[in-house]
């Protein structure tokens, strides 16, 4: 059989040893058959083969007759899949229940770059990730890696998240996001630059696209490993190399602004400032709340104005806000020229400018 040494590392993957991954699949080929049969075909002693089916039996993989000989069949893959699935969500629910009441509250942070391994230890940060996401998740996926984590951007979205995910090579499907294109920007490019998923400008999970290349020789698993950020700073590094090909890429899926599209809040500020400049464009005048840090005082503080351009000079990108405290600039993370430190800018709502006054 052409993909033999295929499934049978797939069974191993649902806890089955080599051996009794041989037997089922001998079981499933021939649609059932005796220990004598099984000794014909599989180069095992009969008492390993009594434990191995023995083994089968109590894991549910296979059933066996009443009768004299016994016929022993293999289960439906499918069933035993769904069942451990079902076993596997009571024993999530009741985890997550008895940890929460041992974890507390934590009196500091975790590290702010942590590793993980492994392919599943990969995939399971960037889920949980997601999950913990309330405002927004910015995404660099493989087109693979895309196709794994579907459900779960999906669930963000019917959260109220919004979305901003550039997937590579283009050969994934969208079709199931369009019920929230007021939600999704989705881009596609040939190549990427890594893994990237970033939740609220607060969480990322990084991993080299070398590990996850269609193009390249496969890595195992075992090999493959990522980091888990939450150095602001880095997070922001590694977004402005994202960026740079955002602006590139072809899109795919876009909100079309609109009046009753917004109050739409972002974390990011060059999505926010992206959003501004369309709508400027547009002949629309945002009226905006930013929350964030004055910039020479060094304190919190919320202002609301309408939005009167955007500029874009160097390494510096900023908005003029029109308030009552004045005409302010408004920048991002880690701005020094600017008034003030934009962390959240609210999209409230548009107007249309009046020609001459506006």
């Amino acid at each position: 059989m052409e993909n033999y040494n295929f499934l049978i590392e797939k069974l191993k993957e649902l806890g089955l040893t080599k051996r009794e991954a041989e037997v089922y699949l001998t079981l499933l080929i021939k649609n059932g058959a005796t220990v004598k049969e099984l000794l014909e075909s599989l180069d095992v002693h009969q008492p390993q083969l009594y434990n191995i089916i023995q083994s089968l039996i109590r894991k549910g993989f296979i059933r066996v007759s009443s009768g004299r000989p016994r016929v022993y069949t293999a289960s439906d893959i499918g069933v035993l899949i769904d069942v451990q699935k079902m076993k596997f969500d009571v024993l999530k629910n009741t985890l997550q229940e008895e940890l929460a009441k041992i974890k507390g509250k934590p009196e500091e942070e975790g590290p702010y770059i942590s590793m993980v391994r492994s392919l599943e230890g990969v995939l399971a940060s960037i889920i949980e990730t997601i999950n913990a996401a309330e405002i927004e998740i910015r995404a660099e996926l493989p087109a693979t890696v895309f196709e794994e984590l579907k459900p779960y951007l999906l669930s963000a979205l019917q959260r109220k998240v919004n979305l901003y995910l550039l997937v590579y090579p283009s050969t994934a499907n969208f079709e199931e996001f369009e019920r929230f294109k007021d939600q999704v920007k989705i881009k596609t490019s040939e190549l990427g630059n890594f893994l990237l998923v970033i939740s609220d400008l607060s969480k990322a999970v990084y991993s080299k696209r070398r590990f996850l290349s269609i193009h390249k020789l496969p890595v195992s698993n075992t090999e493959v490993y990522g980091y888990v950020i939450h150095e602001k700073d880095l997070l922001l590094r590694l977004l402005n190399i994202h960026n740079n090909l955002w602006i590139k890429a072809k899109e795919v899926l876009c909100w079309v602004p609109r009046p009753e599209l917004y109050p739409k809040v972002f974390v990011e500020f060059s999505m926010a400032l992206n959003e501004l400049e369309t709508l400027l464009r547009l002949g629309y005048t945002p009226i905006v709340t930013v929350e964030g840090w004055d910039v020479k005082g060094e304190f919190p503080l919320k202002v609301k104005g309408k939005v009167r351009s955007v500029n874009r000079f160097g390494i510096v990108s900023n908005f003029l806000l029109e308030c009552e405290k004045g005409t302010l600039t408004i920048g991002g993370f880690d701005a020094e020229v600017e008034d003030i430190e934009a962390q959240k800018v609210t999209i409230e709502k548009i107007e249309r400018q009046k020609e001459g006054k506006e």
